[in-house]
C-alpha cells in the first residue's frame, strides 16, 4: 500500500516537473519592446555611430592641448676643393625638444569643437528617432497579434454555430419537418465556417512571425502574449497634443542642432580674418660628439596674419549663411510636417474611435438577429436562408468589431509616436 501511495506521488512529481518546464511564460508589451531594442539592426547601428561621434567629440578637444615634438639629427660635413675632396671638415650632433602652442585663432577652435559637440548630440537624437519607430512597429505587431487571437476565437465560435445550424437543419429533416435543401445549404455553411478558422489560425501564425522577427525570436516560436486592447476613449486636447510633439519630437531637436552647427561654421570661416598667435619653446643639445655638451633654449611669440590670400573667405562666410537659412527653413519645414502628423493622428483616433463603438453596437444587433432567426427556424416559422445569413452577420460583425478594436489600438499608438509620449500610462 505505500509502494503504491510512493508510486502516486512520484507519478504526479514527475507530471508537475514536466509541465513546468513546457510551461510558456507570457510576453508583454513592455518586454517586447525591451526584446526588440536590444536586437533591431538599425538601432545597433545608431548606437555604434553615436560611440564614434562621442569619440571624436573629445578628439576635437586636441587644439586646446600644447604640442610637444622631440627631434635628434646627425649631419656630417665634408670639405670640398681642387686640391682635397673628401677631406672630414666637421661633426655636428643636435637633440631637440620643441613646445608649441596656439593662444588664439579668431574662435576656430572653439567652433570646430561646438560643431562636433552638436554632431555628438545629433547621434542621440538619432537614436531616439529609431527607438520612437520601433517602439510602433512593436506595438502595431503586439496589438495585432492580439487581435488575431480574438478572431480565430470569433472564427471557432463561428463554427461551432454553423455546426449547431446543421445539426438543427439534420434532425428536423430526419423529422420530415425540413427539405434536404436546408441540410446541404446548412452543411455548406458549416464547411466555409471550417476553412475561415484554419484561415484565422495561419493569420495568426503569421502575427506572431512578425512580432518574434522584431524581437529576435524564432519565426516559428509558440508565444503566448499578456496584454490588453485599449477600449475607451483616451483623454486627449489637439492643442496639448501639438504642444507635446513640438517640445518632444527628437526630428526637430535634431534639426534645431543643424541649425546651431551652421551658426557655429559661419564662426569657424570668420576666424580666418582674425590673426593667429603662437608661441614656441626650444631647447637644444648639440655638439661634435653624442655628448651633447653644449645646449640652447629659444622662446618665441609668433603673431601671423594673412593680408591677402584672394576671396575665399568672404565667399565661404557667405555661403555658410545660405546654409544657415536652408537649415532654419528645413527646421520650419519639419515643424509644420509634425503639426500635420499630429492633427492627422488625431483625426484617424476619433475615426477609429467612432467605428469601433459603431462595431460594437452591431455586434449586438446582429446577436439578437440570430437568436431571433434560430429560435423561428426551429419552431418552423423562418427559413434556413435567414437563418444562415443571420449567423454570416453575426460572425462578420464580430470580425468587424475586432478589427475596429485593432485599428483604434493603431491609432493610439500612431498618435503616440507623433508626440512622442506614451498616452497609456
Amino acid at each position: 500500500m505505500r509502494g503504491m501511495n510512493l508510486l502516486k506521488i512520484l507519478s504526479i512529481t514527475l507530471i508537475l516537473a514536466i509541465g513546468l518546464c513546457f510551461t510558456v511564460e507570457a510576453l508583454t508589451l513592455k518586454e517586447a519592446i525591451s526584446l526588440a531594442k536590444k536586437v533591431y539592426p538599425p538601432l545597433k547601428e545608431k548606437i555604434h555611430l553615436y560611440e564614434q561621434n562621442r569619440f571624436l567629440y573629445k578628439a576635437s578637444f586636441d587644439p586646446y592641448f600644447p604640442t610637444l615634438s622631440s627631434d635628434l639629427s646627425y649631419q656630417r660635413t665634408f670639405e670640398s676643393s681642387l686640391n682635397s675632396v673628401g677631406r672630414l671638415w666637421d661633426n655636428q650632433c643636435t637633440l631637440g625638444l620643441t613646445l608649441n602652442y596656439r593662444l588664439f585663432d579668431g574662435g576656430y577652435r572653439y567652433s570646430v569643437k561646438e560643431q562636433s559637440l552638436h554632431t555628438f548630440d545629433q547621434a542621440q537624437t538619432d537614436i531616439k528617432i529609431i527607438e520612437n519607430d520601433l517602439n510602433y512597429m512593436v506595438k502595431q505587431a503586439f496589438y495585432t497579434a492580439l487581435v488575431k487571437e480574438k478572431i480565430l476565437q470569433i472564427r471557432k465560435e463561428a463554427e461551432e454555430i454553423a455546426k449547431k445550424n446543421y445539426e438543427l437543419a439534420l434532425a428536423k429533416r430526419k423529422a420530415g419537418l425540413a427539405m434536404l435543401s436546408d441540410v446541404t445549404q446548412a452543411q455548406v455553411r458549416y464547411t466555409n465556417a471550417r476553412m475561415e478558422t484554419i484561415t484565422a489560425k495561419k493569420a495568426l501564425e503569421k502575427a506572431i512571425a512578425e512580432l518574434n522577427s522584431l524581437i529576435g525570436w524564432s519565426l516559428d516560436k509558440k508565444t503566448k502574449l499578456e496584454g490588453k486592447l485599449k477600449t475607451t476613449w483616451i483623454n486627449a486636447n489637439l492643442s496639448v497634443l501639438e504642444e507635446l510633439a513640438s517640445q518632444r519630437r527628437p526630428e526637430i531637436e535634431r534639426q534645431a542642432l543643424e541649425t546651431k552647427k551652421a551658426k557655429e561654421a559661419i564662426r569657424e570661416y570668420k576666424s580666418n580674418y582674425y590673426p593667429k598667435l603662437d608661441t614656441q619653446l626650444s631647447y637644444y643639445r648639440y655638439d661634435n660628439d653624442p655628448k651633447f655638451n653644449e645646449k640652447e633654449a629659444v622662446v618665441s611669440v609668433t603673431l601671423s596674419y594673412d593680408i591677402f590670400d584672394g576671396f575665399g573667405r568672404y565667399h565661404k562666410v557667405t555661403a555658410q549663411r545660405q546654409a544657415l537659412q536652408a537649415a532654419q527653413a528645413q527646421l520650419a519645414e519639419i515643424k509644420r510636417q509634425i503639426r500635420l502628423e499630429v492633427y492627422q493622428a488625431y483625426k484617424d483616433l476619433e475615426l477609429a474611435f467612432s467605428n469601433y463603438q459603431i462595431a460594437s453596437e452591431l455586434v449586438k444587433e446582429a446577436q439578437v438577429n440570430y437568436d431571433q432567426a434560430y429560435g423561428e427556424y426551429k419552431v418552423g416559422k423562418g427559413d434556413i436562408i435567414s437563418l444562415i445569413q443571420s449567423e454570416l452577420n453575426l460572425a462578420q460583425s464580430k470580425v468587424d468589431w475586432a478589427q475596429q478594436l485593432l485599428n483604434y489600438n493603431i491609432a493610439i499608438s500612431a498618435l503616440e509616436r507623433a508626440i512622442f509620449t506614451n498616452l497609456t500610462e
